[in-house]
């Protein structure tokens, strides 16, 4: 009963954690403004290294539910969809290769890199069948519109999947990277307890 409640006093934190994160959104000039940085899968992530991936999961409802509840306001719970289902699969792939390969340093970056390309592959077909038509919608703008607003950023972009090429995918791709290159630390310290927990 100890070990329950305190695992649920922790995904908890996490989860406040995550949700404070989510306020720290940088955009970056290379695309498109709606596109912008954020870390707040890195408590999702340390959650899912400690207990296991559906923990990373809960971690990742709670804060978007909370976010839902007291920031949203006109957007239907669409950008908080997006990040739930961008920060789940990027955690769940992560520790699921942790564990396989066992807890390590190769582990952790294979794990991450590989979380990595699965959440940019995934949201690259969620944003071009859901998430882009969705927000034109609350945005009271066609997809086409989008797409031309988005060529400020990159000429290149011609096309939603132009769009989806040279802006979703790499965007998913530097996000991944960078939050695992934050959370290393914060893993290496936790390893210890990672293999206590495992045990």
């Amino acid at each position: 009963m100890r070990g329950k409640t305190r695992r649920m006093a922790v995904l908890s934190l996490l989860s406040a954690i995550g949700f404070l994160l989510m306020f720290i959104e940088i955009p970056l000039p290379i695309f498109p403004m709606f596109l912008k940085l954020g870390i707040s899968e890195i408590p999702a992530l340390v959650g899912a290294t400690l207990f296991g991936p559906l923990a990373g999961v809960i971690v990742e409802l709670l804060k978007n539910v909370l976010h839902a509840i007291l920031y949203s306001q006109d957007s239907m719970g669409v950008g908080e969809l997006s990040n739930f289902i961008a920060g789940s699969t990027f955690v769940v792939v992560s520790v699921w290769f942790m564990k396989l390969m066992r807890e390590s340093k190769l582990s952790y970056w294979v794990g991450t890199i590989t979380g990595t390309i699965v959440m940019a592959c995934v949201m690259g077909i969620a944003n071009y069948f859901i998430f882009i038509p969705a927000y034109g919608v609350l945005l009271g703008k066609s997809v086409p519109e989008i797409v031309a607003w988005s060529q400020s950023a990159n000429s290149s972009i011609t096309s939603l999947w132009a769009l989806i090429l040279y802006a979703v995918f790499p965007f998913n791709l530097m996000k991944g990277i960078i939050e695992a290159i934050i959370t290393y630390p914060i893993y290496q310290r936790l390893r210890p307890t990672i293999k206590t927990v495992s045990q």
